[in-house]
């Protein structure tokens, strides 16, 4: 069975066969990655733990933001002569099940469905299914998964499951109305442009800023109505000279979406108009810690936030992924043709390190970085 693995220094120095190893540098550390064997799973469907289990033969698998935190784990904490299977989104095919399962048919196309805070049943967690999602096999249970269309391409499949859940999710909490102004921060986030596209279907004007205009136009063929720039130092909304003008004709937005809450908070209450909706699903700092580096932020003042949200009755909304009729919303608005999703570029065979350089330290990439196993 194959694996997409960070691996300690010993296992690399003993690695050989059709396993192999590579070293790339992420935030200035040293990163062994590669592809590692291990054991075949033995999966019976027949076994009481496996009444409502699947077996999942993986097609294709992406990395996201939070997996460089987990990857800078493994290299802080793991054992030398362990590894550590990457990997949170993929795309598969069912090729076993238990006695029980109704949900799934042998030959399914699946995904993961990461359900949050609730699941469907005591037998599965809520949230991501799991952090390995590169593993060529995986037992995991029925609930965790949904299907997609066969037609649905396997590099868009296995870039899906989190950012459509999270996105859909984000956008059922803010319920924009017809006109409404809408700013998103972090414009080439993969989660920005998850919610940039699933607010396309709506009659809103979406505002997006970023800090380099290399992909303006692809930004502005998925409905960006203006594409603004942050070119100062500490990135601030407030000094930007379109948002202040927009602010001082229009009043503010009617809702933010902001994928770093660390980065922008601060300075996005102070851009919003009364009654104005902001959400979030993360921080930057996930891991600069680990690996005892600066991330160069400013500290919040969060008296001054909640001043400004409690004059502007303004609603704070945290988002963790979504629930599954999001995920199966979002399926829907991709067959449909209402959902397109950016892929920057896929990866194969000993192309690992490539797909590591790509997703983590491509400076060009727009979109997510799918790997697939030929």
């Amino acid at each position: 069975m194959r694996n997409i693995a960070i691996c300690g220094q010993k296992i690399r120095n003993s690695i050989s066969g059709s396993n192999f190893i590579d070293t790339i540098e992420m935030n200035n550390v040293p990163v062994f990655c590669g592809l590692v064997h291990s054991e075949n799973i033995e999966f019976n469907p027949n076994a009481p733990e496996n009444r409502f289990k699947v077996l999942v033969k993986k097609k294709a698998f992406s990395c996201n933001y939070r997996d460089k935190a987990l990857i800078f784990k493994m290299m802080n904490f793991g054992l030398d002569d362990s590894f550590y299977v990457v990997g949170s989104d993929f795309v598969g095919e069912v090729v076993n099940l238990g006695s029980e399962v109704i949900n799934f048919q042998i030959g399914d196309k699946v995904i993961g469905n990461n359900a949050y805070p609730y699941s469907s049943t005591s037998g599965s967690l809520p949230g991501i299914p799991s952090n390995h999602g590169s593993k060529e096999y995986q037992v995991l249970h029925q609930e965790k998964l949904v299907k997609v269309p066969h037609d649905m391409p396997d590099d868009v499949a296995a870039a899906f499951s989190i950012g459509g859940q999270t996105s859909y999710s984000v956008v059922r909490k803010l319920n924009p109305t017809p006109g409404s102004n809408i700013l998103v921060t972090a414009a080439k986030s993969n989660t920005s442009l998850f919610v940039i596209s699933a607010l396309k279907k709506y009659n809103v004007n979406i505002f997006a800023t970023t800090t380099s205009l290399l992909f303006e136009e692809e930004l502005r063929a998925m409905g960006i109505k203006e594409v603004i720039l942050l070119e100062s130092k500490n990135n601030k909304l407030t000094e930007n000279k379109f948002i202040r003008e927009f602010v001082e004709k229009n009043g503010g937005f009617d809702c933010v979406f902001d994928p770093f809450f660390d980065l922008y908070l601060e300075e996005a209450v102070q851009i919003m108009a009364f009654n104005a909706k902001y959400i979030t699903c993360g921080l930057y700092d996930q891991y600069f810690e680990l690996i005892n580096q600066d991330p160069h932020l400013s500290s919040l003042d969060f008296n001054r936030i909640m001043n400004i949200a409690m004059v502007k009755n303004l609603q704070i909304i945290g988002n963790c992924l979504g629930d599954k009729e999001d995920l199966e919303n979002a399926i829907q608005d991709y067959s449909t043709g209402k959902l397109n999703i950016p892929i920057d570029s896929v990866f194969t065979g000993n192309q690992v390190k490539s797909f590591f350089e790509r997703t983590y330290n491509a400076k060009d990439r727009f979109g997510k970085v799918v790997y697939k196993y030929d």
